[in-house]
């Protein structure tokens, strides 16, 4: 008798976004797809949810510059089709990848693909950058980071440089490349190169990272255990470690 293909449990949504918890069998196959995919292909240094420190190391990755920009892609996972990820794993020569495609995406809670990527699986982030590393914009971004500081976390992407038209070059060149590699820039949350630059509810300027005020006044607005305080003040402190 065939087994009932069931990859994730249940859904529910987190900040008006759609999230899938993977079923026992659906996680176990994640974690190998994870697994296989970092076994076999070497990302390059600017992915920086892919290494040790995230997005603080990210930030602080800028901090030598002057100016600054940011991009971020458009409901990133969800934009990703089940045909996509197949290739992405094929081009690697990684085996079974229709098999592993298959486990690693759900019926688009969106229009469009049919079957995507969706938040809440553990294999996501690691096949929604292998996806992007060899796409157009992947492309733009590599050739980007030969002139100018490159972070990449999830669908953020954040540039810094010195030189403010060799950015502002970068800056433009990004936003072309969205189109090709068949992904959308929300607008709405890009900011061109400027000397002070607000991302991950934290402020990034020369020499200075520092959490918003406001993020700071939101957290203590609600009851919070001591250890969650604890918590969030050594973020808070990782953030601004290193400023001058």
């Amino acid at each position: 008798m065939p087994v009932q293909f069931e990859n994730y449990s249940h859904a529910f949504k987190r900040n008006g976004k759609p999230v899938f918890a993977p079923s026992s069998l659906g996680r176990r196959i994640g974690m190998d797809i994870k697994a296989r995919v970092e076994n076999t292909y070497a990302f390059e240094d600017f992915y920086y949810h892919l290494r040790k420190g995230g997005h603080v190391a990210g930030l602080h990755s800028h901090r030598e510059n002057r100016y600054f920009c940011k991009l971020d892609i458009e409901n990133f996972f969800y934009t990703i089709s089940r045909n996509r990820v197949v290739r992405g794993l094929r081009a690697i020569s990684i085996p079974r990848s229709s098999h592993y495609g298959k486990w690693s995406c759900v019926k688009n809670p969106f229009e469009d693909p049919s079957y995507a990527l969706p938040y809440g699986f553990v294999q996501s982030p690691i096949l929604a950058s292998l996806v992007l590393a060899q796409s157009a914009l992947g492309a733009a971004l590599s050739r980007s980071a030969t002139q100018v500081n490159v972070a990449v976390y999830v669908d953020d992407i954040t540039m810094s440089s010195s030189n403010l038209s060799v950015l502002q070059s970068c800056y433009s060149a990004l936003f072309e490349a969205f189109d090709i590699a068949g992904f959308s820039a929300n607008k709405g949350k890009c900011t061109p190169p400027c000397e002070t630059l607000s991302v991950f509810n934290c402020s990034l300027s020369q020499n200075e990272t520092l959490v918003h005020p406001e993020r700071i006044s939101e957290f203590h607005s609600v009851s919070r255990t001591a250890s969650s305080i604890y918590g969030f003040g050594l973020y808070c402190d990782s953030v601004k470690k290193g400023n001058v």
